[in-house]
């Protein structure tokens, strides 16, 4: 009579086998999708500074867009999370134009405003194109800058050291134009 099924040794082998390619395969697949939330907020960031640069070019407004960087705990989760949002600013409210969040990435960049708490960084081009910053709010602004030269904005993974990461990089001449490398 025939014996059916597989045998232990057998099992033991396929099992071991099955370990070793999951062993090898969650951390590539973990690290693949990181790279890809990467990616994919320094290209929402470059979209939304040419976006900006030509809603305040075609309109002849330049207090009124801005972009707004956020990088905060949500009390929800108990996680950080960068919030890059394109926002059209009215009779002391901000509308919402295109908004990303991320739990994944952050931002390095001597551009961001940085400090303990909620600190907002809003980013927008002066009448000349040049790439203009400040915190706080559009209605009580500090910490201003205007950057005569290239200024770049590192994405990487949170809290990572090395790795993946995408430079934006923002050209003065012509005004308006990004980078990413």
């Amino acid at each position: 009579m025939k014996k059916r099924g597989f045998s232990l040794p057998e099992m033991i082998a396929v099992i071991a086998i099955i370990a070793i390619l999951l062993a090898i395969g969650i951390p590539n697949y973990i690290a693949s999708v990181r790279r890809e939330e990467v990616r994919s907020v320094a290209n929402f960031l470059a979209d939304a500074i040419i976006q900006l640069y030509d809603l305040e070019d075609k309109k002849q407004d330049y207090n009124t867009y801005f972009l707004k960087i956020v990088d905060v705990v949500n009390p929800a989760t108990s996680q950080r999370e960068l919030t890059i949002s394109l926002i059209k600013y009215q009779s002391a409210s901000e509308t919402v134009i295109k908004e990303r969040t991320s739990k994944v990435a952050e931002l390095d960049s001597s551009v961001i405003v940085t400090g303990i708490g909620s600190v907002a960084t809003y980013l927008y081009f002066d009448k000349e194109g040049r790439l203009c910053r400040f915190s706080g709010s559009p209605g009580l602004r500090s910490n201003q800058a205007t950057y005569y030269t290239e200024q770049q904005i590192t994405v990487k993974v949170r809290g990572g050291s090395g790795g993946y990461q995408k430079r934006v990089i923002i050209k003065p001449v012509p005004a308006g134009s990004v980078e990413v490398k």
